[in-house]
Parts: structure tokens; sequence; C-alpha cells
């Protein structure tokens, strides 16, 4: 009778794991779930500074500066020259976040000239 319940309890266990693997294997992570114009890893585009980044895009650095710290409520002086790891000393922004605004903004059609 133990066999049968031990028995049972396991199938019960694995069918219930591949449900769950099942649910989540579908599940994408922010740079998956969008189409970016710009091709860059999140711990590649860390190390860019917000002009670098800005011109991969090809937007106003300025603007692109801007929006990061009204996002993020930023307090720090910040400039086209921070590098996007060292502002996220102050919060802790996914560089997903930062394609996103880029994105927005150069659909805004708001280009770097």
């Amino acid at each position: 009778m133990k066999n049968k319940i031990r028995n049972m309890l396991l199938v019960i266990s694995l069918v219930i794991m591949l449900v769950f693997v099942g649910c989540t294997s579908n599940y994408q992570f922010d740079d998956e779930e969008h189409d970016y114009s710009v091709e860059i890893e999140g711990r590649d585009m860390k190390l860019l500074s917000v002009q670098e980044t800005a011109d991969l895009w090809g937007i106003d650095s300025e603007i692109l500066l801007q929006e990061i710290i009204q996002k993020f409520e930023l307090k720090e002086s910040y400039t086209a020259n921070s590098v996007l790891e060292e502002i996220r000393d102050e919060y802790k922004f996914s560089p997903a976040m930062i394609k996103d605004i880029a994105e927005d903004i150069k659909q805004q059609g708001v280009i770097n000239e």
C-alpha cells in the first residue's frame, strides 16, 4: 500500500513538474519580446556611454539622457558621456529598458543631427 501511494505521489509530482516546465518554456525575456532596430547584448550595452548608445540608435544623446533621468527619477548629475553601468549604480534598470527608451525616441523621429 505504501509503495502504491509513493508511486502515485511520484507520478503526480512528475506531472506537475512537466506542466510547470511547459508553462515556463514559452516565457520570453525582455530582449526577446521586442524587435529592436539595433542588435546589442545587454552586457555589452551596459559598458556604453549615453552618447554611444544614442549614436547606435541614431538619436539625440541629450534627449536620451533626459528620458533616462526622468523615467528612473535619477537624482545624481549625468552627462552624455556617463556610462550606463555608472548610472545603474543609482537605479538598477535593465539594458532592455534603455533599448525601449531609445526605440521610442527613434519612433518619435527625434534623430541625431
